[in-house]
């Protein structure tokens, strides 16, 4: 799955040919593979589910800047954690210097949304005290972000198509979070710069795609998986919109109130802010 901006689309390009992608999406998976799964599985549920930590009121919420900031602070912590989480993937850290931060720079926020997500299923399905606190929590974020629950419920319809398709399914959200991690082109950003080994990074996206591919036709058959990755295509382009809106609001917000020296310099980076 090859991605690239033409025009303001998103393009899949066709790399390879039809022998070859049927004998690619009907392999079984083998004992490699699934240790493979098992392995970023386990990743993502130490580093990003395990690792979140509570939202922090700022100590002046009547100054917009202050809650600026502490929502920076909040997405500047879940950022870390994702990077941690890529960071662990051997095929991530084998790939050029260069390649490996434009990946990061362009498609943490997208991440960073598919894993909120998740997050938002989470606790719509408990009925503690604390994970409804920590759901009222996150929609604060968004609000505080955003100034409206435009953010928010844009991130709250996402969470219906994309939890359809992962089913609470751990494995399968870490495997959609590798393969966007890999999708060149995801941020529609036109000053988004070429890799240097574009072939390394579609050979690696290629073979997380065969991963999740297969591992969605073991799960839930061959008619469910057709179905369920028409939508996962779908979601991409709500995805990037979400994301979009989402980097270009806090960008402008931090110029607007001159907060730029005040934001770690990870979200300077990821807001595309110099």
């Amino acid at each position: 799955m090859d991605i690239n901006q033409n025009n303001d689309k998103i393009i899949f390009h066709e790399t390879i040919d039809s022998n070859e992608m049927e004998n690619i999406l009907l392999q079984p998976l083998t004992v490699e593979d699934l240790e493979v799964i098992n392995n970023i599985q386990s990743l993502f549920l130490s580093t990003i589910i395990g690792g979140c930590d509570g939202f922090t009121d700022p100590d002046d919420s009547s100054v917009p800047t202050s809650e600026l900031i502490c929502c920076l602070q909040v997405n500047n912590k879940i950022a870390l954690q994702i990077i941690k989480f890529c960071r662990r993937i051997d095929s991530f850290e084998n790939i050029n210097a260069d390649d490996r931060f434009i990946m990061i720079k362009y498609n943490l926020i997208l991440l960073f949304c598919i894993s909120a997500c998740y997050k938002e299923k989470q606790t719509n399905d408990s009925s503690t005290d604390k994970e409804q606190e920590e759901a009222e929590e996150k929609r604060y974020m968004y609000v505080i972000c955003n100034q409206s629950d435009y953010i928010y419920e844009m991130i709250a319809n996402l969470s219906i198509t994309l939890n359809d398709i992962i089913q609470e399914d751990q494995a399968l959200l870490s495997l959609i979070l590798v393969v966007f991690l890999f999708s060149k082109g995801l941020s529609m950003n036109e000053n988004e710069p070429s890799l240097k080994d574009s072939l390394a990074v579609y050979r690696v996206q290629s073979y997380y795609t065969k991963l999740l591919w297969n591992y969605m036709i073991k799960k839930q058959g061959e008619t469910k998986t057709c179905e369920h990755f028409t939508k996962l295509l779908t979601a991409i382009f709500r995805v990037q919109s979400a994301a979009a809106r989402f980097r270009q609001f806090l960008s402008s917000q931090v110029t607007t109130l001159d907060a730029v020296d005040e934001i770690a310099p990870l979200m300077r980076t990821i807001l595309h802010i110099s």
